[in-house]
């Protein structure tokens, strides 16, 4: 009642307090811990609020003890932030929260440190401020890269500027105890993690790869240095001045405050790595570890190009030629697959859509409804495909080549969108209405408004399909060449058709719900009326909601489920 046994002592007062602090959130709820460190940033960052050398260690101290909280959330967003858009974003604005709190909370005292300079207390802490500053733009920087947002110019003149002040006071360096298990690191090798993690990511990496990437960070850049230098001619700088990061250097001469960085042995290390693996694949072509490791491959060998030294134009599959027009676009397996469930609604989406006239304007205002049946079918059409077609609006073609193209999608479509996802897009002023699918390889984002997106075609005519996997019935036996009755259960797919060059064989694959492919298992496929035997083929790609197979026809046979007649 009158306030005996309590303390006034504030809770991050000192390291000592910020131990009892901690111990008094509950070990089995991270979101109390979060929202308790977070409270306590934000009072921080008010105007009035006292800012001591003493409580700056103390925020080292909660700094460090919320490196397991960081790590538990990313796990949690990298498990489960595919689920649904409300729980990626809620994972997402956690860790960004987290990480925004205390890069304000390291500029407030920054401008402290500024302010006593004269201050033997204040300037010892300074290396240490410096490097957890950096360390948090990192974080910063990768967050921003699980939605594929690249920094803005303002970001790298921060991240320049720290640096920078670590060059004028000569402890770039130095020391500097700011890893979460205690360990040592200096600004230089925090900022090298920094300008590399953005140098190897070009819109192509997942959220998984891109935390993976991020560990290995540490021990790739640890024999990496800046210098004054260049080691070749066309090895990457950096320039101080700018609002940008690493780059290759070209034929024209460079200026600003420039410093160079020599990625031989970062390359190295990552082509062994390389050799390694591509070794172990094809010695054990059949092992159970063979598509985890390819897929390691294939990232490693991503990241090899990107650090390369020497510069090696990318050989391209197919020229890209400059495009313009808009094309409809349908997101998803489950969006493209339903779309396409209604085989009278294929023949409709067949047709050319034309403009509307008056004669049509007056017939809706006067009968409620239009009486020329082909307007009538075109505007079903249209309203069927506003239900299916990606939020924002149509997209833009930037350019194409014979194996994708390259498009500019609203933002409202970003967040239902990733690296793998399946895309089916028409352009809208194609008169015989074909859509081409393709699968999301690279993903930008280019302002608050717009992201760019690669798209690989994978097949240039689509339809829908039902296939039908057909099971005897239990104590079913045959007799006389009576066909036993089956049971049939029956789901959708995409039957793909792609033709890459002209004279060249169609080649048809299947798209199926992951659950149902299995190596050889049989099955019918219904078109319409029309009616196959089919059977699976090998796997050409999988994701967590399709899988792309080939298909293998298979010769007719007597079928009872499907309603096909015998072959003779």
């Amino acid at each position: 009642m009158f306030g005996f046994g309590k303390t006034i002592k504030d809770p991050l007062a000192d390291a000592k307090t910020v131990e009892r602090w901690l111990v008094g959130f509950p070990a089995n709820d991270p979101l109390a811990m979060h929202a308790g460190v977070l409270a306590e940033l934000g009072r921080l960052g008010e105007r009035d609020a006292r800012r001591t050398p003493a409580r700056l260690e103390a925020w080292f101290h909660v700094d460090l003890h919320t490196d397991p909280l960081r790590k538990n959330l990313t796990a949690q967003y990298l498990e489960h932030g595919n689920r649904s858009t409300r729980i990626e974003n809620q994972l997402w604005q956690a860790l960004f929260d987290l990480t925004q709190g205390f890069l304000l909370c390291y500029q407030a005292f920054a401008r402290e440190v500024s302010a006593h300079a004269q201050s033997h207390k204040w300037q010892s802490l300074l290396p240490e401020l410096i490097a957890r500053q950096i360390v948090h733009q990192g974080l910063d920087a990768k967050i921003r890269l699980f939605r594929y947002e690249q920094w803005i110019p303002a970001k790298w003149a921060d991240l320049h500027s720290l640096f920078q002040m670590a060059c004028s006071a000569q402890i770039e360096r130095h020391p500097v105890a700011a890893l979460p298990d205690g360990g040592l690191t200096t600004i230089e090798h925090e900022y090298l993690r920094v300008l590399v993690l953005q140098l190897v990511n070009s819109g192509n990496l997942t959220p998984r790869h891109l935390e993976w990437v991020a560990d290995q960070l540490s021990e790739w850049c640890q024999p990496l240095h800046l210098n004054i230098e260049a080691s070749s001619v066309t090895s990457f700088y950096v320039d101080l001045s700018s609002r940008s990061g690493l780059k290759r250097r070209g034929p024209q001469p460079l200026e600003g405050r420039v410093l160079f960085l020599d990625t031989r042995t970062l390359h190295a290390v990552l082509m062994q790595n390389v050799v390694m693996l591509d070794q172990k694949v094809r010695n054990n072509p059949l092992s159970d570890r063979t598509p985890r490791r390819a897929d390691h491959l294939n990232l490693l060998s991503k990241l090899a190009s990107q650090v390369d030294p020497e510069f090696k134009p990318f050989a391209r599959r197919g020229e890209r030629t400059n495009a313009e027009g808009s094309v409809d676009a349908i997101i998803g397996f489950a969006k493209i697959s339903g779309f396409f469930r209604d085989q009278e609604m294929t023949s409709f989406i067949d047709r050319k859509r034309g403009p509307s006239t008056f004669g049509d304007t007056i017939e809706l205002a006067t009968f409620g409804r239009m009486r020329n049946e082909t307007v009538r079918v075109n505007e079903m059409a249209l309203r069927r495909l506003a239900n299916y077609t990606a939020p924002g609006g149509s997209w833009s073609i930037r350019d194409i080549s014979q194996t994708g193209f390259r498009l500019i999608a609203p933002m409202g479509v970003i967040n239902a969108v990733t690296l793998g996802t399946l895309a089916a897009i028409r352009p809208q002023v194609d008169a015989h209405g074909r859509w081409t699918l393709g699968i999301v390889r690279r993903m930008k984002r280019l302002t608050t408004e717009r992201a760019e997106i690669g798209l690989q075609v994978i097949a240039n005519n689509l339809t829908g399909v039902e296939l039908a996997e057909t099971r005897r019935g239990e104590g079913d036996y045959s007799v006389d060449g009576e066909v036993p009755t089956v049971s049939s259960r029956r789901f959708n797919a995409l039957f793909l058709s792609l033709k890459k060059r002209e004279g060249e064989a169609v080649v048809q694959t299947l798209v199926v719900p992951p659950g149902e492919y299995q190596p050889g298992k049989r099955l019918h496929m219904n078109v319409g009326e029309a009616s196959q035997r089919i059977a699976f083929g090998r796997v050409l790609e999988q994701h967590p909601d399709w899988v792309w197979a080939t298909v293998e026809p298979l010769p007719a046979a007597t079928q009872a489920s499907t309603g096909a007649s015998p072959s003779p």
